[in-house]
């Protein structure tokens, strides 16, 4: 395969884990930031979707870290 595929599908999967750990985190922030200012509460729901967020990141995180492996280990074993 060329250099310059492997270096697009390289930043794809970097791109892709940054949106993978990113998104969840800010949805979860905003959400619980709407929560707190609909309800009346000081910070409550923020702290805990915020926590909520940052777990679903790593989770999705790893999962996509794992097909990325699954789909590499696969591809050397065809290549060989």
């Amino acid at each position: 395969m060329k250099k310059g595929a492997d270096v697009f599908k390289l930043l794809s999967l970097i791109t892709h884990l940054g949106l993978v750990m990113v998104i969840p985190i800010i949805g979860c922030i905003w959400f619980g930031s709407f929560l707190d200012k609909k309800l009346n509460t000081s910070v409550f729901f923020l702290i805990i979707f915020t926590i909520l967020g940052i777990f679903s990141a790593f989770r999705n995180l790893f999962v996509v870290t794992q097909q990325a492996l699954k789909k590499s280990d696969s591809k050397r074993r065809e290549d060989e």
